[in-house]
């Protein structure tokens, strides 16, 4: 009993570290999330060419790697965290330490508490970068309209679509405003509007900026009112967004529901441990308790599959 105690003293801490942790990174982030990080770099002082080369080098813009390490870099810059490698090896370290300390509860053997640890390692480390680029790319449709609607102004006050471009990199916050302003330098340096818009496509992730790329390079082949089929995205852009809502909260029960039957067997697991330490010995000690734990996770996780397509509607 004491054993057990020791092991939620340990898990309790690590959990309230790993919580501590996140929340001051989330502060962190919160802080700068609205500040424009090109002008910020600018009016520290560095010129045009190497803010624009830093600013694509923080995205891994250009990278060569094998498409494993290339999708989750690119999974990483999607996520807007720009962290140094001392403090990225720190956060790893924390959730290693977390992912070590479940593998304690529900495996036995060192061998398979090291593999399920690195296994528990890499999917947590992907499920939160993966909810940080969600929240990112949410973030940037949310201000799509407004940096259209600022592109359609500027265009009906006959201003050129490089001067409108840049116009939005100087009035949009973070994460519209950077991404704007590299598309800028980019046009200034001689690129084209249509690789300007599908690397920031690249960048970003976002489907409905796909939708502005595409609306670009049609009009810029084929010609018309440039402004006038900006206003017309700016307003699909916001019923998309409209309809988004209105799905996420009718679907809000099932997402609550598919929660709370991927967290209870483990605490039902915990409490059970808790209370009758030898609960499950017996099955431990017939050598297949690791393969009914594996079977069981397995099983969970394509029901945790099954359930977030029921609730998640693309369109």
């Amino acid at each position: 009993m004491n054993l057990i105690i020791v092991y939620g003293l340990v898990f309790a801490s690590v959990l309230l570290f790993v919580d501590i942790a996140v929340r001051a990174l989330m502060v962190s982030q919160r802080g700068t999330r609205e500040v424009n990080e090109r002008l910020k770099r600018i009016s520290q002082g560095s010129d045009q060419d190497t803010v624009y080369g830093s600013l694509l080098k923080d995205r891994g813009f250009g990278q060569d790697r094998g498409p494993a390490l290339q999708w989750l870099w690119r999974l990483y810059q999607q996520s807007g965290l720009h962290i140094p490698p001392a403090k990225r090896a720190m956060y790893l370290l924390v959730i290693f330490m977390a992912s070590w300390v479940l593998s304690l509860f529900f495996v036995r053997g060192t061998t398979l508490q090291l593999i399920s640890t690195v296994f528990l390692t890499g999917a947590l480390t992907v499920m939160i970068l993966m909810r940080l680029r969600s929240r990112r790319i949410n973030i940037f449709v949310n201000q799509i309209p407004v940096a259209v609607d600022v592109l359609t102004r500027s265009l009906h006050a006959g201003h050129p679509l490089n001067a409108a471009i840049s116009l939005v990199s100087r009035e949009m916050p973070d994460p519209i405003g950077s991404e704007f302003g590299i598309l800028s330098d980019q046009l200034a340096f001689g690129a084209e509007i249509d690789d300007g818009m599908m690397s920031m496509v690249e960048r970003v992730g976002a489907e409905e900026l796909n939708l502005l790329a595409v609306s670009m390079s049609v009009q810029r082949g084929t010609g018309g009112n440039l402004a006038e089929v900006l206003e017309n995205l700016s307003q699909m852009v916001r019923g998309r967004t409209m309809m988004r809502a209105k799905i996420r909260a009718i679907s809000a029960e099932g997402r609550i529901t598919a929660v709370v039957m991927g967290i209870f067997p483990f605490l039902l697991y915990l409490m059970v441990k808790t209370m009758v330490p030898t609960y499950f010995d017996s099955v431990w000690a017939t050598g297949y308790g690791t393969y009914i734990v594996v079977g069981v996770l397995v099983w969970m996780g394509i029901g945790a599959l099954i359930l977030r397509n029921l609730v998640k509607f693309d369109f």
